[in-house]
């Protein structure tokens, strides 16, 4: 069997299995909540940011979509990714159907590097739902027009304006690029995937790293040093952010220097877990 056609039979064992299925119902449950909090809300931090723009054309299809892209990278799409990739060995040995795939010709290097591969299209997929999903919500709500950029981390520059229809390039870049980050999410939970046979597990570490790994980058300076913040992955995940910049009016404002450190760090953790995973599950005794 080729790598292409075991990758296609990842793909297709997720589409045949009801519990792949429960992210897009948390996606759609989150987009149905950002509605009503869009509603309830009186944008106070996007007033003071406005400078004198016109609040009401500033919240259009396009924003919606973007704040809940924003939003859902930290309140839901890490869940789904720590589940996605706990769920691909772990889940398979629990069932029992692990080591009769491995007594066929493709060996374990092919298998592992299969259903990575298939976990992060799967998550791309989820994430090009949510933000679909909440853009189509945000049209029919607030109608079309520009993508008002309000990035909380960039706050203090205040905001600025993607015209018509420049704005898809910013969503559909935003949303590979927060893919691309969660996938270090991702590949944590493959790791712990492959030493585990029990998927909640590897789903409840792998989420635990990243909210100990958040907690600690947001506590102050006198408590974490530097030093230990540059070497947790959460302080740099957010390099999909300097994205936004390319449509900044301000010149030369995207951060070539902190876009590619930030991205060396994401690739260096994601090979180390993979890598981790990969030695591990070409190791390991599989007896279900």
């Amino acid at each position: 069997m080729s790598f292409l056609r075991l990758v296609k039979w990842e793909l297709f064992k997720l589409s045949r299995q009801r519990a792949s299925y429960i992210g897009f119902l948390l996606c759609l449950a989150f987009v149905i909540v950002m509605l009503v909090g869009f509603g309830l809300s009186d944008f106070r931090q996007l007033k003071a940011s406005a400078r004198g723009l016109d609040l009401k054309r500033m919240i259009t299809g396009p924003f919606f979509a973007n704040f809940t892209l924003e939003i859902g990278f930290f309140a839901v799409m890490p869940l789904l990714a720590a589940t996605l990739g706990g769920s691909q060995l772990a889940g398979e040995a629990k069932d029992g159907t692990l080591r009769a795939l491995l007594v066929r010709p493709p060996s374990r290097a092919q298998v592992f590097l299969a259903k990575t591969l298939a976990t992060w299209l799967w998550l791309q997929l989820l994430m090009f739902f949510l933000v679909g999903l909440a853009l189509l919500c945000g049209l029919v709500a607030f109608g079309g027009g520009n993508l008002t950029v309000f990035v909380w981390e960039f706050r203090k520059q205040g905001v600025w304006i993607v015209e018509d229809p420049e704005w898809w390039k910013v969503l559909f870049l935003g949303s590979v690029g927060a893919t691309l980050s969660l996938f270090v999410v991702a590949s944590l939970s493959m790791f712990l995937s492959s030493i585990t046979d029990t998927p909640v597990v590897a789903h409840v570490g792998t989420l635990g790293a990243f909210f100990i790994s958040s907690i600690l980058q947001r506590l102050p300076e006198q408590l974490v040093g530097d030093e230990l913040r540059q070497m947790l992955p959460t302080s740099h995940m957010n390099f999909w952010h300097e994205v936004y910049r390319i449509w900044d009016p301000v010149p030369d404002s995207f951060d070539r220097h902190r876009f590619f450190v930030d991205v060396g760090w994401c690739v260096g953790f994601t090979v180390v877990f993979l890598g981790a995973g990969l030695w591990w599950f070409g190791r390991k005794d599989v007896t279900s």
